[in-house]
């Protein structure tokens, strides 16, 4: 664990959260893909994922009902937190702290989407691109990750995480986006096909003029949004 810490140099992961982790182990398997961790010491992410996702979820609900009026509705709530847990802003955020750069991998396709994503000019308008899932994923862990080191303290993993979500959390909340579904089939959009395989969920739409879009996601509501959101992109 030590020299995977210093050679990969993850202290620079714990400089840009500002904390320090007493089990480093935690912190190297938020960043380990499943295509490294069979060579390796540590576990991959995925449990720490699925605990940070639910972390996250209530997290955000939180801070929404302890600081914005009582005038925001259940549903107001419901569509800001799928906002933020999409792939788009939260791979958007790990990027834009080059913590990209510290996954652990080993696969050629993750490498190619990545880099295209990263090189991708336009990568600050972040809703209009698909952003690869493992980038949403190592931030979740990330967050599960912070949660056990700091002995089970939501409190805690609030004041670290707050900095990187609570720009884009505000900015949703004070002037949210229409859900992508709503606008989709007011367009007149159609659903074609929804399945999940091993590692994501992929909806099919087809737009009015015949056009066909494809979404992804780690369910098959953040994939159906996702898909939408992609053709209303191009249709706009």
């Amino acid at each position: 664990i030590k020299q995977i810490y210093h050679n990969e140099g993850f202290k620079e992961i714990e400089m840009k959260l500002n904390y320090v982790f007493q089990n480093k182990a935690y912190l190297i398997t938020a960043f380990t893909h499943s295509s490294k961790s069979k060579h390796c010491i540590v576990n991959s992410y995925e449990r720490l994922e699925f605990l940070g996702d639910a972390l996250l979820d209530f997290l955000v609900i939180r801070y929404i009902f302890l600081n914005y009026d009582r005038n925001i509705t259940p549903g107001r709530v419901t569509d800001t937190r799928q906002e933020l847990s999409n792939n788009n802003h939260l791979g958007y955020i790990l990027v834009s702290f080059n913590l990209h750069t510290k996954i652990r991998y080993n696969s050629n396709e993750i490498s190619k989407h990545i880099q295209s994503y990263v090189n991708n000019t336009n990568i600050h308008h972040s809703t209009n691109l698909t952003v690869p899932k493992i980038l949403a994923d190592v931030f979740e862990a990330l967050i599960a990750a912070i949660f056990f080191d700091a002995n089970n303290s939501l409190e805690f993993v609030w004041k670290i995480i707050e900095p990187f979500l609570g720009e884009i959390l505000d900015r949703s909340i004070v002037n949210p986006s229409l859900n992508p579904m709503r606008r989709f089939s007011d367009k007149g959009g159609k659903i074609i096909q929804e399945f999940t395989n091993e590692t994501e969920s992929i909806c099919l739409v087809q737009m009015p003029n015949g056009t066909y879009y494809e979404g992804r996601g780690k369910n098959k509501k953040l994939a159906k949004s996702d898909a939408c959101q992609q053709a209303l992109n191009h249709k706009d």
